[in-house]
C-alpha cells in the first residue's frame, strides 16, 4: 500500500513537472517577405543555427545567392515590413529570448540582432498596427500569449504583456477590415480560440471559443470583402475552415474542405482577392485549393508535385502572382510560382542552401 501510495504520488509529480515544462521546439519553416521596391526576400536557419537570406535582384526575377544574418536561432523566423518600408525579422535566441534584426534603410542592409527579451515557448509572429507599429505574439512558459509592440512606426518597444489564455499552438494573426488586429490560436480542448483588439491599435478583448477540435497549427486570411476566414486540419486530416459572416463581425461555423493533409496550411491572397490553401499530401507533395471567385466558393485539391520535407510558406511577388516556398528532400529551399496573376504554375526550381 505504502509503495502504491509513493508510485502514485511519484506519477503526479512527473505529470505536474510535464505541464509546467514546455520545451522549446525546434521548427523547420520558412519566412518570405517583400521588400519596399517589391523584391521577395526569404529567410531560413541554417545547419549552423544562423538565419540566412536570400532575394530576388529585382521585383518578380531571379535569385540572390545565400548569405548569412548571423545569430543562433530556435525557431522559425518570422517577417514584416515597417510603416517606412524597411523588413524586420523576428526569431526565438538559444536563451529562448525573442530577438530581431532590421534593415537600416529600405531595400538596404541590416542592424545586427538585438533582445527584445521575455522567455517564449512558441515561433514568434510578427504583424503590423492600421498605424505602422510593429506588434510580436508569442507563447510563454505559462502557456499564455504574450505581446510586444513599437510605442511609435519604426521605434523603440514596449515591454511584454500578457494576453492571457492557455494555448497549445503557435499563434496566427489577421487584421479585421477596420485594421483591428485579431488573434487566433488552438486551446487545451483542441478547440480554436480567438482575441481582438476592441479598437484599432487599442486594447484587446478577453479570449472565445470558435469550438471545432483541430490538429494544426491555425492559419488566417482576409478576403476581397475584408471577412476573416480561419484554416486548421481537423481529426480527420482534411483542411476545415470558419470565417466571420460580416467584416469585423460574428463568425459561420465550421465547413470541411476535404483532402487528406501532412502540414500545417498556408494561405494565400491572389491578385483579384481569391484566397488559397497550400498543404502537404500524404505523398510529401504540394497541393492547393482556391476560391473559384473572391469571397466565394473553393475549387476542390489540385497536386503541385514536389517533395515537402517540413512545412512550407508562401508569398506574393511584385505583379501579384503567388510564389510557393518548400524544404525539399535535399533540405533545400525549392519554389515554385504563377506564371501569370491569379493563373497557371511553373514546374518547381531549386534556390539552394541546406536548411536545418
Amino acid at each position: 500500500m505504502h509503495l502504491l501510495r509513493w508510485l502514485g504520488n511519484t506519477v503526479g509529480q512527473l505529470i505536474t513537472a510535464l505541464l509546467i515544462f514546455i520545451p522549446a521546439v525546434h521548427s523547420a519553416g520558412i519566412a518570405v517577405a517583400q521588400n519596399q521596391d517589391g523584391r521577395l526576400e526569404a529567410f531560413v536557419r541554417g545547419t549552423d543555427n544562423a538565419l540566412y537570406h536570400i532575394w530576388q535582384t529585382a521585383p518578380n526575377n531571379g535569385w540572390s545567392g545565400w548569405a548569412s544574418l548571423g545569430g543562433i536561432i530556435t525557431s522559425t523566423a518570422s517577417t514584416t515590413r515597417n510603416a517606412d518600408g524597411r523588413l524586420e525579422v523576428f526569431v526565438r535566441g538559444s536563451d529562448n529570448a525573442l530577438w530581431h534584426n532590421w534593415q537600416t534603410a529600405p531595400n538596404g542592409g541590416w542592424s545586427g540582432w538585438h533582445s527584445l527579451g521575455g522567455t517564449i515557448t512558441s515561433d514568434p509572429v510578427a504583424s503590423v498596427n492600421a498605424d505602422g507599429r510593429l506588434e510580436v505574439f508569442a507563447r510563454g512558459t505559462d502557456w499564455a500569449l504574450y505581446h510586444r509592440w513599437q510605442v511609435s512606426p519604426g521605434g523603440g518597444w514596449s515591454g511584454w504583456a500578457s494576453l492571457g489564455g492557455v494555448i497549445t499552438s503557435n499563434p496566427a494573426i489577421g487584421q479585421n477590415q477596420d485594421g483591428r488586429l485579431e488573434a487566433f490560436a488552438r486551446g487545451t480542448d483542441n478547440a480554436l480560440y480567438h482575441i481582438w483588439q476592441t479598437t484599432p491599435n487599442g486594447g484587446w478583448s478577453g479570449w472565445a471559443s470558435l469550438g471545432g477540435i483541430i490538429t494544426s497549427n491555425p492559419a488566417v486570411g482576409r478576403n476581397q470583402d475584408g471577412r476573416l476566414e480561419a484554416f486548421a486540419r481537423g481529426t480527420d486530416n482534411a483542411l476545415y475552415h470558419i470565417w466571420q459572416t460580416t467584416p469585423n463581425g460574428g463568425w459561420s461555423g465550421w465547413a470541411s474542405l476535404g483532402g487528406v493533409i501532412t502540414s500545417n496550411p498556408v494561405i494565400g491572397s491572389n491578385q483579384d482577392g481569391r484566397l488559397e490553401a497550400f498543404v502537404r499530401g500524404t505523398d510529401g507533395a504540394l497541393y492547393h485549393n482556391w476560391q473559384t471567385v473572391p469571397n466565394g466558393g473553393w475549387s476542390g485539391w489540385a497536386r503541385l508535385g514536389g517533395w515537402i520535407n517540413a512545412d512550407l510558406t508562401v508569398a506574393s511577388n511584385a505583379d501579384g502572382r503567388l510564389e510557393a516556398f518548400i524544404r525539399g528532400g535535399d533540405n533545400a529551399l525549392w519554389h515554385i510560382w504563377q506564371t501569370v496573376p491569379n493563373g497557371g504554375w511553373s514546374g518547381w526550381a531549386s534556390l539552394g542552401g541546406v536548411i536545418h
